[in-house]
């Protein structure tokens, strides 16, 4: 096939390009928001490492955290979804070629600009903010701040990795013009898929691990490949509602699977036995895998559901912070640190703190993602 022949696709494609989803721009919109939450919670509460760290000492937080923190391993993946679902019409009209070269642009191009300039300058300020003497120069060429990390932005590079496969399984394999499977079936295949795929990488990287090269989070990319891929068959065969249709069946299946997933770790933590239960190939890692493949999907399509059916407004606010998704997603790290270090001012408890820093967060990180999409040359890539 010559690259600048179209792929045709034998199914109907879900929507013309210029049709805003806006039930789409509103989940992005919720998702990022519990992200720079997250991170601030990262910072103040415990969990994973932030640029800025200002912990609390509380065992009633920390002991508190852990829960969330497991319940986190599922938050990005409707974006996946959504993503899978949109890589499918956009492949459907432009062709393999360009589908790649347009998320190389998109995608790749913001990755390399955060790995070289957003993560080195947000190391800096959170190294300033605890009070360190440090350059800034030193941090830029690497020689400070720890190795070059894609931190927030593995779910860039998961993305950008599994759009660039699927944009050449297209190009060599066509879509079929009958589906063999229904919704249900495929959810399940794809929730079997993630639980083997995630018990095989968790015997070297489990979840929490950081010696993942450049912190990639490979613990991670199970879950985002299976859902990637429900959301790209769905689109090629026009919408959504084969996955959807049951959605409240799905959601009792995720509340339930979730309530046993998070016992199971609480229960590991306290024997000390968490970080080789998930090294092990014993029956505690297993059932832990296939909860998480069932989590994974249920959960990830139920709440797209619940957009989908109930939130599908689109006011001047909100359609802006929509457009703004991506951008605010790419610069939050940066725009965050920087809000908490202007915090250290301020004398307050950690948990105080956390709050207010994270009620200022969110809509400054989305006006600084809004105002990086009105400048020209960024538009292209965010």
């Amino acid at each position: 096939m010559a690259s600048s022949q179209r792929l045709a696709s034998p199914v109907k494609a879900p929507a013309e390009p210029g049709q805003r989803q806006y039930w789409a721009d509103n989940l992005r919109v919720l998702v990022i928001a519990v992200v720079v939450v997250w991170h601030t919670t990262s910072a103040y509460l415990g969990g994973s490492d932030w640029y800025y760290m200002d912990r609390t000492t509380s065992k009633v937080w920390t002991t508190a955290f852990f829960p969330a923190y497991v319940v986190s391993l599922f938050a990005l993946g409707p974006l996946f979804l959504v993503a899978g679902w949109f890589s499918a019409r956009s492949l459907a009209h432009k062709g393999a070629a360009a589908f790649a070269r347009g998320r190389l642009l998109r995608l790749g191009v913001p990755l390399i600009v955060f790995i070289f300039l957003i993560d080195r300058l947000a190391a800096y300020l959170g190294s300033v903010g605890e009070g360190a003497h440090v350059r800034l120069a030193d941090y830029l060429d690497g020689r400070n701040g720890g190795p070059f990390e894609v931190g927030s932005l593995w779910f860039v590079a998961a993305l950008l990795t599994f759009s660039l496969g699927y944009a050449l399984l297209r190009r060599v394999h066509m879509p079929p013009v009958e589906r063999r499977w229904s919704g249900p079936q495929v959810m399940a295949a794809a929730a079997v898929l993630i639980a083997v795929a995630a018990f095989l990488v968790w015997q070297k990287w489990p979840p929490g691990d950081a010696s993942t090269f450049m912190r990639m989070q490979w613990e991670l990319w199970p879950q985002g490949a299976g859902v990637f891929a429900l959301g790209a068959w769905a689109g090629e065969g026009g919408n959504l509602d084969d996955l959807t249709a049951r959605a409240a069946r799905l959601g009792w299946i995720a509340l339930a699977a979730t309530a046993v997933f998070v016992a199971m770790a609480i229960y590991e933590k306290t024997q000390g036995k968490l970080g080789s239960a998930l090294h092990s190939t014993g029956w505690v890692t297993m059932l832990g895998a296939v909860l998480y493949g069932i989590i994974s999907v249920a959960f990830t399509v139920w709440l797209t559901a619940q957009i989908r059916a109930h939130w599908t407004g689109h006011g001047p606010l909100r359609a802006r912070a929509g457009q703004a998704s991506y951008a605010t997603y790419v610069l939050h790290s940066l725009v965050l640190t920087a809000i908490m270090v202007i915090f250290t001012s301020i004398a307050l408890a950690p948990e105080l703190t956390f709050l207010v820093v994270a009620a200022v967060a969110v809509p400054a990180c989305y006006l600084v993602g809004y105002a990086a999409t009105r400048v020209p040359g960024l538009r292209k890539v965010l």
